[in-house]
């Protein structure tokens, strides 16, 4: 996937960005489709090759890493960055099918919301990713994204809380169905884009460790 006699900082740092490019675009369609129910069918095909290529990047990059005799950062921050990442696109991935195979039949606003946050964070990602291959970790810049990540995640947090309330019954739970199946279903849905925006936060606390790592 990489040509042999590039070098390998520049070969991990490309694959990285082009792994957080892969989400970024698999968030996008994840949230047109959110706000425009009738792509969520095309867009979600397109999320699940995005998701295949997303896994074919993470070999290539694993394999860099393993086999490198020297690397740009730690082995293992680089490892649970690519891992977390990958996590991302599957998450978003694994939403985007159940929606489909539990056929529902319309979006609500807590799914429009999440999907926001979702693309949020993904774009600080990608963004702080190409600051890091640029050697800024110690930028403004960079530090501005990874805080950014956690007030995404803890906006992410005050969402769940509310919606759990409403499905079981502590508002208005019309937009979840009124039948135990239907509010199970959607507890795994939201639970999923927490989880979600969880794995975002923890890459920003890579983020965070590396400035401090390598000021």
């Amino acid at each position: 996937m990489f040509n042999f006699l590039i070098p390998k900082k520049t070969k991990i740092f490309d694959g990285l960005i082009e792994q957080s490019r892969i989400i970024e675009e698999t968030a996008q369609l994840f949230r047109e489709a959110t706000h425009d129910w009738r792509k969520l069918k095309g867009n979600s095909s397109k999320i699940e090759q995005l998701e295949a290529k997303g896994d074919e990047l993470v070999h290539a990059i694993t394999d860099e890493i393993e086999t490198a005799f020297i690397l740009p950062l730690d082995k293992e921050d680089l490892k649970e960055l690519t891992e977390l990442l990958d996590d991302i696109e599957d998450d978003i991935e694994e939403v985007a099918n159940r929606l489909i195979i539990y056929r529902i039949s319309k979006p609500n606003q807590a799914l429009q919301e999440f999907s926001d946050f979702i693309l949020a964070s993904v774009e600080k990602i990608s963004q702080a990713v190409k600051l890091i291959k640029e050697n800024k970790l110690t930028s403004k810049e960079f530090s501005t994204h990874y805080r950014a990540l956690h007030e995404i995640e803890n906006k992410g947090d005050q969402l769940h809380r509310k919606v759990l309330g409403q499905i079981m019954g502590n508002g208005s739970p019309s937009s979840y169905g009124k039948d135990t199946r239907s509010a199970l279903k959607w507890i795994e849905i939201f639970q999923t884009l927490e989880d979600t925006l969880d794995e975002c936060e923890d890459v920003a606390i890579i983020f965070d460790r590396l400035r401090i790592k390598y000021k």
